[in-house]
């Protein structure tokens, strides 16, 4: 007679652990879209007291891969940009800057990720570009570029640090 109850000894439930344990490390990590279908397996895989934490945890997967792929306002796009970088998705951040450019989000925010996302990518001459083109709109950028380990490749270029220590 069966209880309905998974033991943990039982296989079935060992596996759908480590599923969900696997879905869990993605979740934490913000890997939305890894953790996604992990989550939908253990939702399948028939050990109740996992699947219902699972489905918890997929539906605010759900959610969250849907905002990301498909902002709303013009500025969705530049935070979502800035959600990329910092998940080291140089690619897909490019591509939401560039959009969020084309849908009329313009200021020197706009131009402080471009050269965050070109110091990252190995482009220091268009970093350096859009680095000045931030601090012309904005002085503070200047400081906040000091401090920013996103420059760290530029760290040693005398363009970079004549942009953040001017001569007075």
């Amino acid at each position: 007679m069966s209880t309905g109850v998974a033991r943990p000894s039982d296989p079935q439930y060992q596996s759908a652990l480590e599923q969900y344990a696997a879905a869990m490390k993605f979740f934490g990590q913000q890997k939305f879209d890894r953790a996604k279908p992990l989550f939908e397996k253990v939702c399948a895989g028939g050990v109740r007291e996992l699947a219902d934490r699972a489905a918890l945890h997929l539906n605010s997967c759900n959610g969250r891969l849907e905002k990301h792929t498909a902002p709303q306002a013009p500025d969705e796009y530049y935070h979502q940009a800035i959600v990329r970088m910092n998940a080291a998705q140089y690619q897909e951040a490019e591509e939401l800057l560039t959009k969020a450019l084309r849908a009329g989000v313009q200021g020197p925010h706009l131009a402080y990720a471009f050269a965050c996302l070109r110091a990252q990518t190995h482009d220091p001459e268009a970093a350096l570009v859009h680095l000045q083109e931030a601090i012309r709109g904005d002085a503070h950028y200047r400081a906040i570029a000091r401090q920013d380990r996103d420059f760290a490749t530029l760290a040693d270029d005398p363009r970079f640090t004549e942009i953040l220590y001017p001569e007075s």
